[in-house]
């Protein structure tokens, strides 16, 4: 070798309804304000200003359903960012529109959608924390220590935001397919929740929320279904069964092109290993500035094109323009992919 060298609830008390005296000919302990009656079941609180229109079981189908839009949209996010963009759906619930606004901080970034085959409009909301990191990589920024402002959007964050709620309409569309196509457009996009009264404030809506983690921090992400808009689909969800992609378990599958539609935007590691050979510890150690490392391969031997650390093509070697480069010759042997 020539050298070279990352209503608030209650439980009642047990409290008798019958006079001692009618108990005579029970036989029975007389029952008494000192509890010691059999224990009664649990009250539920019930709030008759908002009534639970959703049964449990429909909520499941529900969570299932935007489990596969959560999904797909994290995909999106991470072929258009190139950061991973991970999704997860943390709860879906009913509650009146004004609760789900005021639960909303009073800078965000939302969008109010379209959905025309549901006669209405849902809201998609974006917290700052994950909107943007997303953004300052999508410009070319470093999202690792970056500040997140508490100001409405600029006229030009609005045009990026649009483009970043625009990549949810097919994932939602995806989602909602086993139920009924619905085409979802984005109408207006706004940091002023105040401003999005897509239903009166009593109304009851569904507010599915999940948990968005991307480098740097996480944030969230929420959807807000008016009850109006999805009423006539709940006995469908009642009555079906869905798999862990959200699709029906009485239909087929359809959902293998979009899904590679998706990924196919996803960033991959691409080397060309040129050659490689073996030194021992010393000779490592003692490497310097200027030392040759022969390999013994040929300058005419391929190349081998590796995708994510796992070798796929041959390749010759040259350049190109000036630079280096190499051309696909065929695919690598079964043996070492």
């Amino acid at each position: 070798m020539t050298r070279s060298h990352n209503h608030q609830g209650f439980e009642p008390e047990g409290i008798s309804t019958r006079h001692p005296s009618t108990d005579s000919d029970s036989g029975g302990a007389l029952y008494t304000l000192a509890g010691d009656s059999p224990a009664a079941p649990p009250v539920r609180p019930y709030d008759f200003k908002r009534p639970e229109r959703i049964s449990q079981d429909q909520l499941r189908s529900l969570k299932s359903l935007h489990e596969t839009f959560a999904r797909s949209y994290g995909g999106q996010l991470t072929g258009m960012s190139r950061m991973i963009v991970d999704m997860e759906i943390e709860s879906a619930e009913q509650i009146s529109y004004a609760e789900y606004i005021s639960g909303l901080g009073h800078q965000t970034c939302f969008a109010t959608v379209r959905a025309p085959e549901l006669g209405g409009r849902l809201v998609l909301e974006m917290s700052q924390q994950v909107f943007y990191p997303l953004i300052e990589r999508l410009l070319g920024g470093d999202v690792n220590g970056s500040i997140v402002p508490d100001r409405a959007l600029t006229s030009i964050e609005t045009r990026l935001a649009r483009s970043v709620f625009h990549r949810a309409m097919q994932p939602l569309h995806e989602a909602w397919s086993g139920l009924r196509a619905v085409n979802f457009t984005i109408e207006n996009v706004e940091s002023n929740p105040q401003i999005a009264q897509i239903v009166s404030p009593n109304e009851v809506v569904l507010a599915v929320r999940f948990r968005v983690g991307l480098a740097g921090g996480s944030g969230s992400l929420s959807l807000c279904l008016p009850y109006a808009l999805i009423e006539t689909l709940i006995d469908d969800l009642g009555t079906r069964s869905w798999t862990a992609t959200g699709e029906p378990l009485d239909g087929g599958s359809h959902h293998a092109p979009a899904v590679r539609e998706h990924l196919s935007d996803a960033p991959v590691e691409l080397s060309a290993v040129l050659a490689s050979t073996s030194i021992t510890l010393s000779e490592l150690r003692s490497m310097q500035p200027g030392d040759v490392i022969l390999t013994g391969v040929s300058t005419r031997t391929p190349a081998t094109i590796c995708v994510e650390g796992r070798s796929k093509f041959k390749a010759a070697q040259g350049q190109h323009a000036g630079r280096r480069a190499v051309q696909v010759l065929g695919p690598d042997s079964p043996s070492s992919r």
